[in-house]
């Protein structure tokens, strides 16, 4: 009997885990935003976005309650001319990574309420297909 209540209490601790996982598909590392001067309303994040799967994953959207707008671009170069281009959906590859870094794919942030402030932390909330959607804190650094 006490061997039976042992197991169902075993089973009941691992079945509502199930899904609730602490650990995402997709991580985040170096994230920060670039410090641009009171008068300028708008500026750019960068960060590394992993995926630990073997699928891959596609970043849909992000959106901040502290930005008006944020979207995600690339900057190219188009025919001899350095453009920045706007990106719908962002595919996070299988057991790879994405660097979102200066002169290549960014998150632009358009549309500041106030101008920001050298280690004010914004939080962002990326919205992957697969994985849903995750927080990030982004620290706002002169570089």
């Amino acid at each position: 009997m006490i061997l039976t209540r042992i197991l169902i209490v075993i089973s009941l601790f691992l079945f509502s885990n199930l899904g609730h996982s602490t650990d995402s598909a997709i991580s985040f590392a170096g994230p920060w935003v670039r410090l641009l001067p009171p008068t300028v309303m708008h500026t750019a994040a960068y960060v590394t976005v992993s995926n630990t799967t073997n699928a891959p994953d596609i970043l849909l959207n992000v959106t901040s309650n502290t930005v008006n707008s944020l979207s995600v671009h690339q900057t190219k170069n188009v025919d001899g001319m350095m453009k920045m281009l706007s990106v719908d959906n962002l595919e996070i590859p299988a057991k790879g990574k994405i660097e979102l870094r200066p002169g290549g794919y960014h998150i632009m942030l358009m549309g500041l309420e106030s101008p920001l402030a050298e280690n004010q932390k914004i939080k962002m909330t990326f919205e992957f297909k697969n994985a849903g959607k995750i927080d990030v804190l982004f620290p706002v650094v002169k570089r």
